[in-house]
Protein backbone atom coordinates (compact mmCIF):
# COMPACT_ATOMS: atom_id res chain seq x y z
CA UNK A 1 0.00 0.00 0.00
CA UNK A 2 2.86 2.06 0.14
CA UNK A 3 3.73 2.04 -2.88
CA UNK A 4 0.08 3.10 -3.77
CA UNK A 5 -0.32 6.05 -1.17
CA UNK A 6 2.69 7.14 -3.13
CA UNK A 7 1.53 7.26 -6.75
CA UNK A 8 -1.92 8.88 -5.37
CA UNK A 9 0.36 11.47 -3.50
CA UNK A 10 2.31 12.28 -6.43
CA UNK A 11 -1.10 12.63 -8.86
CA UNK A 12 -2.21 15.07 -6.35
CA UNK A 13 1.14 17.29 -5.97
CA UNK A 14 0.51 17.76 -9.83
CA UNK A 15 -3.30 18.77 -9.86
CA UNK A 16 -1.90 20.62 -7.02
CA UNK A 17 0.50 22.75 -8.98
CA UNK A 18 -2.07 23.02 -12.36
CA UNK A 19 -4.65 24.54 -9.57
CA UNK A 20 -2.31 26.86 -8.00
CA UNK A 21 -0.99 28.41 -12.19
CA UNK A 22 -5.03 28.58 -12.64
CA UNK A 23 -5.73 30.79 -9.51
CA UNK A 24 -2.75 33.11 -10.32
CA UNK A 25 -4.03 33.50 -13.71
CA UNK A 26 -7.41 34.29 -12.29
CA UNK A 27 -6.03 36.26 -10.32
CA UNK A 28 -9.10 35.34 -7.31
CA UNK A 29 -9.86 32.12 -5.42
CA UNK A 30 -12.08 29.56 -6.46
CA UNK A 31 -14.08 27.44 -4.62
CA UNK A 32 -15.26 23.60 -4.96
CA UNK A 33 -19.30 23.39 -5.35
CA UNK A 34 -20.54 21.35 -1.91
CA UNK A 35 -21.06 17.94 -2.38
CA UNK A 36 -24.37 16.53 -3.68
CA UNK A 37 -25.81 12.68 -3.51
CA UNK A 38 -25.29 9.79 -1.98
CA UNK A 39 -22.53 7.54 -0.28
CA UNK A 40 -23.00 3.99 0.96
CA UNK A 41 -20.83 3.36 4.05
CA UNK A 42 -20.63 -0.52 6.19
CA UNK A 43 -17.40 -1.43 8.46
CA UNK A 44 -17.12 -4.60 6.20
CA UNK A 45 -17.10 -5.39 2.74
CA UNK A 46 -16.56 -9.57 2.85
CA UNK A 47 -18.98 -11.83 5.50
CA UNK A 48 -19.50 -15.17 6.36
CA UNK A 49 -21.96 -17.66 4.78
CA UNK A 50 -25.76 -16.94 5.91
CA UNK A 51 -24.39 -14.09 7.86
CA UNK A 52 -26.20 -10.58 8.44
CA UNK A 53 -24.32 -7.56 7.44
CA UNK A 54 -25.40 -3.63 8.27
CA UNK A 55 -25.18 -0.61 6.03
CA UNK A 56 -26.82 2.66 5.64
CA UNK A 57 -26.99 5.24 2.98
CA UNK A 58 -26.38 9.12 3.18
CA UNK A 59 -27.76 11.90 1.62
CA UNK A 60 -25.87 14.78 1.32
CA UNK A 61 -27.49 17.92 0.05
CA UNK A 62 -24.99 21.33 -0.22
CA UNK A 63 -22.33 19.12 1.87
CA UNK A 64 -24.27 18.35 4.58
CA UNK A 65 -26.26 15.07 5.72
CA UNK A 66 -29.84 15.43 4.94
CA UNK A 67 -31.52 12.85 7.38
CA UNK A 68 -35.52 14.00 5.79
CA UNK A 69 -34.84 12.04 2.64
CA UNK A 70 -35.81 8.78 2.29
CA UNK A 71 -33.60 6.19 0.47
CA UNK A 72 -34.91 3.04 -1.86
CA UNK A 73 -32.57 0.16 -1.93
CA UNK A 74 -32.52 -2.77 -4.38
CA UNK A 75 -30.46 -6.16 -4.96
CA UNK A 76 -29.62 -5.47 -8.81
CA UNK A 77 -27.08 -9.09 -8.77
CA UNK A 78 -26.34 -11.72 -6.49
CA UNK A 79 -24.23 -14.80 -6.72
CA UNK A 80 -24.63 -15.90 -3.08
CA UNK A 81 -27.81 -17.53 -3.72
CA UNK A 82 -30.40 -15.51 -1.84
CA UNK A 83 -29.60 -12.39 -0.54
CA UNK A 84 -32.39 -10.59 0.73
CA UNK A 85 -32.43 -7.11 2.17
CA UNK A 86 -34.12 -6.74 5.28
CA UNK A 87 -36.24 -3.21 4.34
CA UNK A 88 -36.49 -1.87 0.70
CA UNK A 89 -35.99 1.84 2.08
CA UNK A 90 -35.21 3.77 4.96
CA UNK A 91 -34.26 7.74 6.40
CA UNK A 92 -30.91 9.02 5.12
CA UNK A 93 -28.45 7.96 7.10
CA UNK A 94 -30.42 4.96 8.80
CA UNK A 95 -28.92 1.53 8.65
CA UNK A 96 -30.40 -1.11 6.46
CA UNK A 97 -29.77 -5.02 7.04
CA UNK A 98 -28.87 -7.56 4.14
CA UNK A 99 -28.93 -11.00 5.06
CA UNK A 100 -26.51 -13.33 2.73
CA UNK A 101 -27.08 -16.35 1.11
CA UNK A 102 -25.05 -19.92 1.42
CA UNK A 103 -22.42 -19.84 -1.60
CA UNK A 104 -19.03 -19.47 -0.68
CA UNK A 105 -17.28 -16.55 -3.42
CA UNK A 106 -20.41 -14.91 -4.16
CA UNK A 107 -20.99 -11.50 -4.40
CA UNK A 108 -24.22 -8.90 -3.51
CA UNK A 109 -24.08 -5.95 -5.59
CA UNK A 110 -26.85 -3.29 -3.31
CA UNK A 111 -28.31 0.03 -5.08
CA UNK A 112 -29.42 2.78 -3.53
CA UNK A 113 -31.23 5.68 -4.97
CA UNK A 114 -32.71 8.90 -3.17
CA UNK A 115 -33.88 12.69 -4.98
CA UNK A 116 -32.17 11.39 -8.30
CA UNK A 117 -28.87 10.31 -6.85
CA UNK A 118 -28.17 6.77 -6.61
CA UNK A 119 -24.94 4.84 -5.25
CA UNK A 120 -24.06 1.48 -5.00
CA UNK A 121 -22.26 -1.29 -2.43
CA UNK A 122 -20.91 -4.96 -3.15
CA UNK A 123 -20.56 -6.95 -0.59
CA UNK A 124 -18.95 -11.14 -0.88
CA UNK A 125 -19.34 -14.22 1.30
CA UNK A 126 -15.69 -15.35 2.57
CA UNK A 127 -14.07 -18.29 1.18
CA UNK A 128 -15.42 -21.27 2.99
CA UNK A 129 -12.20 -23.80 4.47
CA UNK A 130 -13.41 -26.35 2.73
CA UNK A 131 -12.88 -26.83 -0.71
CA UNK A 132 -15.85 -27.90 -2.52
CA UNK A 133 -16.44 -29.41 -5.75
CA UNK A 134 -19.72 -26.72 -6.12
CA UNK A 135 -18.15 -23.53 -5.45
CA UNK A 136 -18.63 -20.92 -7.88
CA UNK A 137 -15.43 -19.41 -10.11
CA UNK A 138 -14.93 -15.70 -9.35
CA UNK A 139 -13.36 -12.88 -11.91
CA UNK A 140 -13.39 -13.50 -15.38
CA UNK A 141 -13.41 -17.48 -15.00
CA UNK A 142 -16.64 -16.82 -13.19
CA UNK A 143 -18.35 -15.94 -16.76
CA UNK A 144 -17.35 -19.44 -18.11
CA UNK A 145 -16.72 -21.77 -15.37
CA UNK A 146 -19.39 -24.49 -15.22
CA UNK A 147 -18.92 -27.44 -12.83
CA UNK A 148 -22.57 -29.27 -14.42
CA UNK A 149 -20.19 -30.37 -17.30
CA UNK A 150 -18.33 -32.33 -15.19
CA UNK A 151 -20.83 -35.47 -14.73
CA UNK A 152 -18.09 -37.84 -13.32
CA UNK A 153 -16.37 -38.01 -10.15
CA UNK A 154 -12.96 -40.17 -9.48
CA UNK A 155 -10.29 -40.47 -6.90
CA UNK A 156 -7.01 -40.87 -7.81
CA UNK A 157 -3.59 -41.41 -6.07
CA UNK A 158 -0.85 -42.14 -8.51
CA UNK A 159 0.24 -40.02 -11.34
CA UNK A 160 -0.79 -42.85 -13.94
CA UNK A 161 -4.65 -42.21 -12.64
CA UNK A 162 -4.51 -38.71 -12.79
CA UNK A 163 -2.72 -38.47 -16.27
CA UNK A 164 -5.60 -41.04 -17.42
CA UNK A 165 -8.87 -39.33 -16.26
CA UNK A 166 -7.47 -35.57 -16.63
CA UNK A 167 -7.43 -36.38 -20.54
CA UNK A 168 -11.08 -38.30 -20.33
CA UNK A 169 -12.43 -34.96 -19.79
CA UNK A 170 -16.52 -34.62 -18.11
CA UNK A 171 -14.48 -35.47 -14.55
CA UNK A 172 -14.42 -34.48 -11.32
CA UNK A 173 -10.59 -35.38 -10.01
CA UNK A 174 -10.32 -35.87 -6.32
CA UNK A 175 -6.41 -35.88 -5.56
CA UNK A 176 -5.23 -38.00 -2.82
CA UNK A 177 -2.11 -37.75 -0.90
CA UNK A 178 1.55 -37.58 -2.55
CA UNK A 179 1.59 -38.09 -6.20
CA UNK A 180 5.64 -38.21 -7.87
CA UNK A 181 5.11 -37.70 -12.09
CA UNK A 182 9.03 -38.17 -12.54
CA UNK A 183 8.35 -41.69 -10.94
CA UNK A 184 11.05 -41.34 -8.61
CA UNK A 185 13.79 -39.66 -11.06
CA UNK A 186 13.57 -36.54 -9.28
CA UNK A 187 16.14 -36.31 -6.12
CA UNK A 188 14.83 -35.21 -2.95
CA UNK A 189 13.36 -32.00 -1.85
CA UNK A 190 16.71 -29.49 -1.07
CA UNK A 191 19.43 -31.40 -3.58
CA UNK A 192 21.17 -29.52 -6.26
CA UNK A 193 19.98 -30.84 -9.40
CA UNK A 194 23.18 -31.11 -10.76
CA UNK A 195 24.04 -34.62 -11.18
CA UNK A 196 25.67 -35.11 -8.00
CA UNK A 197 22.37 -36.27 -5.92
CA UNK A 198 20.74 -37.73 -9.17
CA UNK A 199 18.50 -41.71 -7.93
CA UNK A 200 18.72 -44.09 -10.00
CA UNK A 201 15.99 -44.30 -11.72
CA UNK A 202 17.20 -40.71 -13.63
CA UNK A 203 20.70 -42.48 -14.20
CA UNK A 204 18.92 -45.51 -15.36
CA UNK A 205 16.50 -43.06 -17.85
CA UNK A 206 19.25 -41.50 -19.28
CA UNK A 207 21.14 -44.78 -20.25
CA UNK A 208 17.96 -45.81 -21.78
CA UNK A 209 17.67 -42.92 -23.57
CA UNK A 210 21.37 -41.35 -24.86
CA UNK A 211 24.53 -42.29 -25.11
CA UNK A 212 25.73 -41.61 -21.43
CA UNK A 213 25.36 -43.80 -18.32
CA UNK A 214 24.44 -41.62 -16.22
CA UNK A 215 22.65 -37.81 -15.41
CA UNK A 216 25.96 -36.50 -14.11
CA UNK A 217 27.86 -37.61 -17.36
CA UNK A 218 24.74 -36.14 -19.56
CA UNK A 219 25.97 -32.79 -17.74
CA UNK A 220 29.31 -33.18 -17.90
CA UNK A 221 29.20 -34.09 -22.24
CA UNK A 222 26.03 -32.23 -23.19
CA UNK A 223 26.64 -29.00 -21.24
CA UNK A 224 30.25 -28.75 -21.99
CA UNK A 225 29.67 -26.25 -24.84
CA UNK A 226 33.17 -25.90 -26.13
CA UNK A 227 34.03 -29.72 -26.16
CA UNK A 228 30.49 -30.75 -27.70
CA UNK A 229 28.76 -30.05 -30.76
CA UNK A 230 25.44 -31.09 -29.61
CA UNK A 231 24.29 -28.17 -27.23
CA UNK A 232 20.87 -29.31 -27.41
CA UNK A 233 19.32 -32.71 -27.42
CA UNK A 234 15.37 -32.98 -27.55
CA UNK A 235 14.73 -36.46 -27.61
CA UNK A 236 15.73 -36.78 -24.28
CA UNK A 237 14.00 -33.90 -23.44
CA UNK A 238 11.00 -34.72 -24.90
CA UNK A 239 10.98 -38.39 -23.31
CA UNK A 240 10.92 -36.87 -20.15
CA UNK A 241 8.53 -34.74 -20.25
CA UNK A 242 6.27 -37.31 -22.05
CA UNK A 243 6.45 -38.91 -18.30
CA UNK A 244 5.57 -35.83 -16.27
CA UNK A 245 2.91 -34.09 -18.54
CA UNK A 246 -0.66 -34.26 -17.41
CA UNK A 247 -2.54 -33.50 -20.77
CA UNK A 248 -6.01 -31.88 -19.37
CA UNK A 249 -9.20 -32.15 -21.56
CA UNK A 250 -12.47 -29.96 -21.60
CA UNK A 251 -14.65 -30.03 -18.32
CA UNK A 252 -12.47 -31.28 -15.94
CA UNK A 253 -11.55 -30.17 -12.15
CA UNK A 254 -8.69 -31.83 -10.38
CA UNK A 255 -8.99 -30.81 -6.74
CA UNK A 256 -6.89 -32.43 -4.07
CA UNK A 257 -8.14 -33.79 -0.81
CA UNK A 258 -6.38 -31.84 1.74
CA UNK A 259 -2.46 -32.91 1.72
CA UNK A 260 -2.10 -33.40 -1.77
CA UNK A 261 0.21 -32.73 -3.62
CA UNK A 262 2.21 -33.44 -7.28
CA UNK A 263 5.96 -33.29 -7.64
CA UNK A 264 7.25 -32.76 -10.76
CA UNK A 265 4.17 -32.39 -12.80
CA UNK A 266 3.98 -30.63 -15.85
CA UNK A 267 -0.27 -29.56 -16.46
CA UNK A 268 -0.85 -28.83 -20.34
CA UNK A 269 -4.31 -27.43 -20.69
CA UNK A 270 -4.16 -26.76 -24.62
CA UNK A 271 -7.05 -26.13 -26.62
CA UNK A 272 -9.22 -26.85 -24.21
CA UNK A 273 -12.45 -24.57 -22.07
CA UNK A 274 -13.67 -25.25 -18.56
CA UNK A 275 -10.71 -26.44 -16.48
CA UNK A 276 -10.29 -26.15 -12.77
CA UNK A 277 -7.38 -27.11 -10.86
CA UNK A 278 -7.64 -25.83 -7.13
CA UNK A 279 -6.06 -27.23 -3.24
CA UNK A 280 -3.03 -28.77 -5.13
CA UNK A 281 0.16 -28.13 -3.80
CA UNK A 282 2.12 -28.25 -7.22
CA UNK A 283 5.82 -28.59 -6.81
CA UNK A 284 9.10 -29.15 -9.54
CA UNK A 285 8.06 -28.83 -12.91
CA UNK A 286 11.66 -29.96 -13.39
CA UNK A 287 13.10 -30.02 -17.46
CA UNK A 288 16.36 -31.71 -16.56
CA UNK A 289 17.48 -31.54 -19.83
CA UNK A 290 17.27 -28.03 -20.83
CA UNK A 291 18.10 -26.20 -24.07
CA UNK A 292 20.93 -23.67 -24.28
CA UNK A 293 20.41 -20.33 -25.67
CA UNK A 294 23.11 -18.67 -26.57
CA UNK A 295 23.52 -15.66 -24.13
CA UNK A 296 21.50 -16.69 -21.66
CA UNK A 297 22.51 -20.25 -20.51
CA UNK A 298 20.80 -23.77 -20.37
CA UNK A 299 16.93 -22.93 -20.10
CA UNK A 300 13.83 -25.35 -19.27
CA UNK A 301 11.44 -26.21 -21.61
CA UNK A 302 8.35 -26.76 -19.90
CA UNK A 303 6.33 -24.88 -17.46
CA UNK A 304 4.18 -25.91 -14.05
CA UNK A 305 1.21 -25.16 -15.68
CA UNK A 306 0.26 -24.37 -19.03
CA UNK A 307 -2.43 -22.55 -20.67
CA UNK A 308 -1.82 -22.30 -24.60
CA UNK A 309 -5.34 -21.26 -26.07
CA UNK A 310 -7.30 -22.06 -23.27
CA UNK A 311 -10.80 -20.58 -22.16
CA UNK A 312 -13.11 -19.92 -18.87
CA UNK A 313 -9.73 -22.18 -16.62
CA UNK A 314 -9.74 -21.54 -12.81
CA UNK A 315 -6.76 -21.90 -10.72
CA UNK A 316 -7.73 -21.41 -6.84
CA UNK A 317 -5.87 -22.44 -3.40
CA UNK A 318 -2.67 -24.15 -4.70
CA UNK A 319 0.70 -23.56 -3.94
CA UNK A 320 3.44 -23.26 -6.39
CA UNK A 321 7.00 -23.85 -5.24
CA UNK A 322 10.30 -24.77 -6.27
CA UNK A 323 12.53 -27.09 -3.94
CA UNK A 324 16.00 -28.09 -5.90
CA UNK A 325 19.09 -25.90 -5.83
CA UNK A 326 20.19 -24.77 -8.94
CA UNK A 327 23.40 -26.25 -10.52
CA UNK A 328 25.90 -25.08 -12.84
CA UNK A 329 26.43 -26.51 -16.62
CA UNK A 330 29.64 -28.37 -17.13
CA UNK A 331 30.90 -24.94 -19.36
CA UNK A 332 30.02 -22.85 -15.96
CA UNK A 333 27.09 -21.51 -17.38
CA UNK A 334 23.66 -22.04 -15.14
CA UNK A 335 21.47 -25.29 -15.80
CA UNK A 336 18.08 -23.60 -15.25
CA UNK A 337 15.84 -26.52 -14.88
CA UNK A 338 12.62 -24.38 -13.78
CA UNK A 339 10.56 -22.27 -16.58
CA UNK A 340 7.18 -21.02 -15.77
CA UNK A 341 4.86 -21.61 -12.84
CA UNK A 342 1.62 -20.73 -14.51
CA UNK A 343 2.01 -19.20 -18.27
CA UNK A 344 -0.76 -18.44 -20.62
CA UNK A 345 -0.26 -17.76 -24.33
CA UNK A 346 -2.34 -17.49 -28.15
CA UNK A 347 -6.17 -16.86 -27.54
CA UNK A 348 -6.08 -17.91 -23.79
CA UNK A 349 -8.76 -15.93 -21.96
CA UNK A 350 -11.43 -15.94 -19.20
CA UNK A 351 -9.12 -16.79 -16.36
CA UNK A 352 -9.23 -16.58 -12.72
CA UNK A 353 -5.96 -17.32 -10.36
CA UNK A 354 -6.87 -16.78 -7.01
CA UNK A 355 -5.99 -17.51 -3.30
CA UNK A 356 -2.19 -19.29 -4.83
CA UNK A 357 0.59 -18.97 -3.50
CA UNK A 358 4.13 -18.86 -5.24
CA UNK A 359 7.39 -19.01 -3.70
CA UNK A 360 11.07 -18.95 -4.36
CA UNK A 361 11.00 -19.26 -8.40
CA UNK A 362 11.90 -16.16 -10.97
CA UNK A 363 9.75 -16.23 -14.21
CA UNK A 364 7.22 -17.17 -12.05
CA UNK A 365 3.92 -16.06 -14.78
CA UNK A 366 4.09 -15.31 -18.23
CA UNK A 367 1.02 -13.89 -20.15
CA UNK A 368 1.57 -13.35 -23.83
CA UNK A 369 4.84 -15.34 -25.23
CA UNK A 370 6.00 -12.03 -27.58
CA UNK A 371 4.60 -8.48 -28.54
CA UNK A 372 2.87 -10.35 -31.52
CA UNK A 373 1.07 -13.01 -29.51
CA UNK A 374 -2.46 -11.13 -29.53
CA UNK A 375 -1.58 -8.77 -31.97
CA UNK A 376 -1.62 -5.51 -29.89
CA UNK A 377 -4.83 -5.92 -28.61
CA UNK A 378 -5.38 -5.98 -24.66
CA UNK A 379 -8.44 -8.01 -25.23
CA UNK A 380 -7.45 -10.73 -26.27
CA UNK A 381 -6.68 -12.28 -23.23
CA UNK A 382 -8.79 -11.65 -19.89
CA UNK A 383 -7.16 -12.66 -16.91
CA UNK A 384 -7.85 -12.12 -13.20
CA UNK A 385 -5.36 -11.95 -10.68
CA UNK A 386 -7.01 -12.33 -6.93
CA UNK A 387 -6.07 -12.98 -3.57
CA UNK A 388 -2.72 -14.31 -4.50
CA UNK A 389 0.56 -14.16 -2.14
CA UNK A 390 3.93 -13.56 -4.34
CA UNK A 391 6.82 -14.75 -2.06
CA UNK A 392 10.21 -14.38 -2.76
CA UNK A 393 10.01 -14.62 -6.87
CA UNK A 394 12.15 -13.12 -8.66
CA UNK A 395 10.24 -11.14 -11.44
CA UNK A 396 6.94 -11.82 -13.85
CA UNK A 397 4.08 -11.73 -11.36
CA UNK A 398 2.66 -11.43 -13.70
CA UNK A 399 4.98 -10.48 -17.20
CA UNK A 400 2.00 -8.95 -19.36
CA UNK A 401 1.29 -8.75 -22.97
CA UNK A 402 -2.17 -7.69 -24.93
CA UNK A 403 -4.28 -8.61 -22.01
CA UNK A 404 -6.87 -7.05 -19.68
CA UNK A 405 -5.64 -8.11 -16.42
CA UNK A 406 -7.19 -7.47 -13.13
CA UNK A 407 -4.23 -8.03 -10.29
CA UNK A 408 -6.28 -7.37 -6.79
CA UNK A 409 -5.59 -7.56 -3.38
CA UNK A 410 -1.97 -9.24 -3.66
CA UNK A 411 0.41 -9.72 -1.63
CA UNK A 412 4.23 -9.38 -3.03
CA UNK A 413 6.86 -9.99 -0.38
CA UNK A 414 10.48 -11.65 0.48
CA UNK A 415 11.97 -13.34 3.42
CA UNK A 416 15.13 -14.70 4.98
CA UNK A 417 15.47 -17.56 2.45
CA UNK A 418 15.22 -15.76 -0.72
CA UNK A 419 17.31 -16.95 -3.63
CA UNK A 420 16.27 -14.59 -6.63
CA UNK A 421 16.70 -10.72 -6.60
CA UNK A 422 13.54 -9.02 -6.93
CA UNK A 423 13.47 -7.67 -10.38
CA UNK A 424 9.16 -6.60 -11.20
CA UNK A 425 6.47 -7.25 -9.87
CA UNK A 426 4.15 -6.50 -12.02
CA UNK A 427 5.20 -5.62 -15.35
CA UNK A 428 2.58 -4.46 -17.94
CA UNK A 429 4.32 -4.33 -21.48
CA UNK A 430 3.40 -4.24 -25.43
CA UNK A 431 -0.65 -3.84 -25.35
CA UNK A 432 -1.87 -4.13 -22.21
CA UNK A 433 -3.94 -2.72 -19.57
CA UNK A 434 -3.28 -3.41 -15.69
CA UNK A 435 -5.58 -2.29 -13.19
CA UNK A 436 -3.96 -2.92 -10.50
CA UNK A 437 -6.00 -2.60 -7.14
CA UNK A 438 -5.39 -2.69 -3.41
CA UNK A 439 -2.21 -4.73 -3.50
CA UNK A 440 0.75 -4.93 -0.76
CA UNK A 441 4.28 -4.52 -1.85
CA UNK A 442 6.50 -5.07 0.87
CA UNK A 443 10.50 -5.88 0.27
CA UNK A 444 10.30 -6.65 -2.84
CA UNK A 445 10.67 -4.43 -6.03
CA UNK A 446 7.06 -2.48 -6.55
CA UNK A 447 5.03 -2.33 -9.97
CA UNK A 448 7.46 -1.34 -13.28
CA UNK A 449 5.38 0.03 -15.16
CA UNK A 450 7.76 0.54 -18.56
CA UNK A 451 5.72 -0.65 -21.49
CA UNK A 452 2.27 -1.05 -20.69
CA UNK A 453 -0.44 0.97 -18.78
CA UNK A 454 -0.82 0.31 -14.33
CA UNK A 455 -4.40 2.24 -13.19
CA UNK A 456 -4.71 2.30 -9.41
CA UNK A 457 -8.96 2.20 -10.05
CA UNK A 458 -11.03 0.98 -12.95
CA UNK A 459 -10.45 3.39 -15.69
CA UNK A 460 -12.44 3.95 -18.66
CA UNK A 461 -9.88 1.86 -20.74
CA UNK A 462 -10.63 -1.03 -18.38
CA UNK A 463 -13.03 -1.21 -15.98
CA UNK A 464 -13.59 -4.16 -14.52
CA UNK A 465 -16.68 -3.89 -13.12
CA UNK A 466 -17.85 -4.39 -16.15
CA UNK A 467 -17.92 -7.60 -16.44
CA UNK A 468 -18.27 -8.73 -12.80
CA UNK A 469 -18.02 -7.95 -9.25
CA UNK A 470 -15.71 -7.68 -6.45
CA UNK A 471 -14.74 -6.79 -3.31
CA UNK A 472 -11.84 -4.87 -2.09
CA UNK A 473 -10.03 -6.14 1.36
CA UNK A 474 -9.98 -3.92 4.08
CA UNK A 475 -6.89 -2.34 3.10
CA UNK A 476 -5.33 -2.29 6.76
CA UNK A 477 -6.40 -6.16 6.63
CA UNK A 478 -4.76 -7.07 3.04
CA UNK A 479 -1.48 -8.69 3.88
CA UNK A 480 -3.00 -10.54 6.94
CA UNK A 481 -5.56 -11.92 5.22
CA UNK A 482 -4.19 -13.33 1.90
CA UNK A 483 -1.07 -14.84 3.98
CA UNK A 484 -3.66 -16.89 5.95
CA UNK A 485 -5.79 -17.62 3.15
CA UNK A 486 -4.01 -18.32 0.45
CA UNK A 487 -2.61 -21.67 -0.68
CA UNK A 488 -3.13 -25.27 -0.37
CA UNK A 489 -4.58 -26.93 2.35
CA UNK A 490 -2.65 -29.03 4.72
Amino acid sequence: MEFFDEVVMKVFKRIGLVLAAAFLLAGCKQEEDEFNGLVISSNYNFVEAEEEVNFCATFYKDGSADSSEVVNFCVESDSTGGAVLKSKSAKSGEYVSLKMGTVAGGFVKVVAECNGSSAYKIFGINSSEEILASDKAIGFAGLGVDMSKMVNTVTVSTGSELKQYAKKGGHVIFVQGNIDMSEGMLPAEGSVMDGSSATDKMNSFVASKSEYSSYGEWIKNTTNVSASKKTDTPSISNAYKSTIQITVANNTAIIGLDGACVRGGSFSIRNVSNVVIRNISLKDAVDPFPHHESGDGWNAQHDLVSIDNGKNIWIDHCTFEDTLTLGKAANGEKLQVYDGLCDMKSTTTNVTVSNCVFKNHDKTMLIGSSDNDGANDPAARKISLFYNYWLNCGQRCPFVRNSLCHVLNNVYDSDSNRIYNSQTSINARAGSVVCAENNSFGSVASPNEAGGSISYSPNSNFNPESYYLYVTLESKAVKSWVKANAGARQ
